[in-house]
């Protein structure tokens, strides 16, 4: 079953996203970290390996195996970027919320008075409503 979306649902659920966010950051750091250990510890590798005269094909392994991390760790670039990008427009759509709301409590108020009259402006009776029964009507040709 949905739940009820409502203006204080909706803020708590910015503020979780905007705190999601965050901890992504972190990840993607720690992740960033461990790329860059496992890229120094190859490079140390692949010199140990060349010295010891253990051959090209296990250099090569150790090199795809960096290879790989050097892909990861640049693709969190791009995620640290887009999560930046995502955090950033829950700030905004957040702000934008809190603004609209303050624009719609100053329409509840105003339509509050309005139910509180006794009549409506609209509802006086002007000249065109009392010569309605002698206006005419004519056809326009086909």
């Amino acid at each position: 079953m949905a739940s009820e979306v409502t203006y204080e649902s909706v803020r708590d659920e910015s503020e979780e996203l905007s705190l999601m966010c965050d901890d992504d950051l972190t990840v993607y750091d720690r992740i960033q970290e461990r790329c860059e250990r496992e890229i120094g510890r190859a490079d140390e590798l692949i010199a140990a390996i060349r010295n010891a005269g253990v051959g090209d094909r296990v250099a090569g392994w150790v090199t795809r195996c960096m290879e790989q991390y050097q892909l990861i760790g640049s693709g969190m670039g791009q995620l640290k970027q887009h999560t930046y990008a995502q955090d950033e427009a829950v700030v905004k759509a957040k702000k934008l919320l809190e603004a609209g709301q303050g624009v719609y409590a100053g329409i509840a108020a105003d339509m509050e008075s309005v139910a509180e009259r006794p009549f409506y402006v609209g509802d006086a009776v002007d000249a065109e409503d009392t010569a309605a029964n002698t206006e005419i009507f004519e056809t326009t040709g086909a």
